[in-house]
């Protein structure tokens, strides 16, 4: 069995010169960054518990990068949770001009925003890089008495909120999946019970018998391959390969449902963009020959997707996102209403 952090490591190395922007020795000195940038380690913040999918990919990179001698000085990670990710991203707001610290997120940094209210952006930050994304997965723990998603389509038809259904916060891929489920069955995604968790949490939940079922990505694998979890469905477009080519998409299954949710990095405002974009460019040549070799260890790791948007289109992206392609689709609209029905746990 492989664990989770070693599959993540494999593919995330050849997507490390993407990342090596404001950490990497650069050939050409930013405006406002000293000659011996950096001197001292740099602070990745995760707004999220240890132990979930944005932890891992952000403690993932931050040894890869050093082990690798990407970045000559070490990257501690620090989880501050809460409020779905917006204490983290008030904490880069604070931090103005700051190249030691960066903030590891994923799509909460649009969502959280628009459905908690709350007052900072991905525009009172500086986008960094997207680095890459994962296709969500419906699961079960091994001895549940449910055995396929059929069963679920039933049970919540008969009562959307019968089941306990956990995940991640508030407006998170795992939230947003289950709520276009819902959809898919021409229910009312308010009316699911939905608990939000933060961190490693919702696995925790799903494994005690806490909920009947929850969502997560890579973070599951492990308790995949163990067989403590069962997948039910993933939301991919179409049945991927490799150490999940046994498990069925939701489409293939007969329902509308395929997402991703991307992971990615974000520096305090202050930042430069058209230099964190050179550097990218520098440290892509740098570190040809380490991507190269990790390109045939990867080839298992079919479920992340290599995105690799960089500071300036990663705005834009940004931007699309929140301005039309999520906040004018009924599947956002109808997500955003199921926190007037929903547990919230952070």
């Amino acid at each position: 069995m492989a664990h989770a952090s070693n599959v993540i490591g494999r593919h995330t190395l050849k997507l490390l010169p993407l990342f090596g922007l404001l950490v990497a020795a650069p050939a050409v000195q930013a405006q406002n960054l000293p000659a011996d940038y950096p001197s001292k380690p740099i602070e990745l913040n995760i707004p999220f518990a240890p132990g979930g999918g944005v932890d891992l990919f952000g403690r993932t990179v931050a040894r890869i990068l050093y082990d690798e001698k990407i970045v000559p000085q070490p990257i501690q990670v620090n989880n501050a949770p809460g409020a779905g990710g917006a204490r983290g991203i008030a904490e880069m707001v604070k931090r103005k001009g700051d190249p030691y610290s960066l903030l590891g997120i994923a799509i909460h940094i649009i969502v959280t925003p628009l459905t908690l209210g709350t007052p900072h952006t991905f525009k009172d930050v500086t986008p960094i890089a997207k680095l890459f994304s994962e296709y969500e997965m419906l699961v079960v723990r091994a001895d549940s008495p449910i055995k396929s998603i059929k069963e679920v389509e039933a049970a919540l038809k008969k009562d959307p909120g019968a089941l306990k259904i956990g995940g991640a916060s508030l407006g998170s891929a795992d939230h947003l999946t289950i709520s276009r489920f819902a959809q898919s069955l021409g229910l009312d995604p308010a009316k699911l019970t939905y608990i939000a968790y933060s961190g490693g949490e919702p696995n925790a939940a799903i494994l005690g018998g806490h909920v009947d079922i929850g969502l997560g990505g890579l973070d599951l694998i492990d308790l995949i391959e163990s067989g403590k979890m069962r997948p039910l469905a993933i939301s991919s477009p179409e049945r991927l390969g490799g150490a999940f080519a046994k498990i069925p998409t939701f489409k293939e299954q007969g329902y509308d449902v395929v997402n991703q949710n991307w992971r990615g990095i974000f520096a305090p405002p202050g930042i430069p963009q058209a230099e964190a974009e050179q550097r990218v460019n520098q440290t892509i040549t740098q570190a040809k020959d380490a991507a190269d070799k990790a390109r045939s260890a990867a080839a298992r790791v079919s479920i992340w997707i290599a995105v690799s948007l960089l500071a300036g289109a990663f705005s834009a992206s940004l931007a699309a996102a929140e301005g039309g392609k999520l906040r004018n689709t009924r599947w956002y609209e109808e997500g955003v209403s199921t926190r007037t029905a929903t547990v919230v746990r952070s």
